[in-house]
């Protein structure tokens, strides 16, 4: 059964993306995995100069899993007052290791479809700078869903997706017209341009493309206009009254115009 991994910090703000995170793995009818990475001190460099206290892994560890085990408990709590339905499972994984090989998916197993985390900052805009949120996107191998703190679950009736109209494009709008069909969601195609589209006939063949590979019949496509990429998001937050609005997170290498091929979702939850 598929399962939804939650990065957990034990904050408010992690707390409540592990309540959204419930709430929608119920609807998806998958399990929920509370994950938290820890550090040993005498592992970090530099240690052996510092006189750290007498901890070590296992204890460590210990009062981790204790906190995932109380996190857990707190969520089944929030779970037996829903409605009858499906009850996802819950387990805790508490392990020592590197952030980045944490989101590149070196503990993940291949049930996990999507990762959930809560954002560090207020606004939209947030997503954009250098927190933990940012940290994810960059080295996530899967679907990363970034929860407002001040979110609150309710079933998706529209999700957005910018896309660029390139053919690497239709594989995502198929992923997302499965999750749409889950709540019966329209599926807005958004296309941000500086003014009209690069051409008609390039919109044309790509959403020929979508009808013809893709069975989903709530797609929609529009086009906003907008010079700049970063103004032209938040104009599409705003404008398209979006439960999810989805966006691809794309890594470039030192030589400009190389895209990278580990390309990853990101999903994220306009307020």
């Amino acid at each position: 059964m598929k399962k939804i991994a939650v990065l957990t910090d034990f904050s408010e703000r992690a707390y409540h993306a592990a309540k959204y995170a419930l709430s929608l793995a119920a609807k998806l009818h998958a399990n929920i995995v509370l994950y938290h990475s820890f550090r040993v001190p005498s592992a970090q460099p530099l240690a052996s100069q510092i006189a750290w206290p007498l901890e070590d892994y296992s204890e460590i560890k210990k009062d981790c899993q204790s906190a995932l085990e109380k996190l857990k408990t707190q969520l089944e709590e929030t779970q037996a007052g829903l409605a009858r339905g499906f009850r996802p499972q819950i387990e805790c994984r508490a392990e020592e290791e590197q952030f980045d090989l944490i989101a590149e998916g070196a503990l993940w197993d291949r049930d996990i479809v999507l990762v959930v985390i809560g954002n560090h900052h207020q606004g939209f805009s947030s997503l954009m700078l250098g927190n933990h949120s940012r940290e994810v996107l960059n080295h996530s191998v899967m679907p990363v869903l970034v929860v407002p703190e001040n979110a609150s679950f309710e079933p998706f009736l529209r999700i957005a997706f910018a896309t660029d109209l390139g053919r690497g494009d239709l594989d995502i709008v198929q992923s997302l017209s499965g999750l749409a069909g889950h709540f019966n969601a329209e599926l807005l195609l958004t296309h941000l341009c500086e003014s009209t589209p690069k051409n008609n006939l390039e919109v044309q063949d790509f959403l020929q493309e979508v009808t013809n590979k893709i069975s989903y019949p709530h797609i929609y496509y529009r086009q906003l206009e907008e010079k700049h990429i970063r103004r032209g998001l938040h104009h599409m937050a705003e404008t398209v009254k979006a439960n999810l609005i989805v966006m691809v997170h794309r890594q470039k290498d030192f030589v400009e115009g190389l895209c990278l091929y580990h390309i990853k979702l990101d999903y994220r939850v306009a307020h």
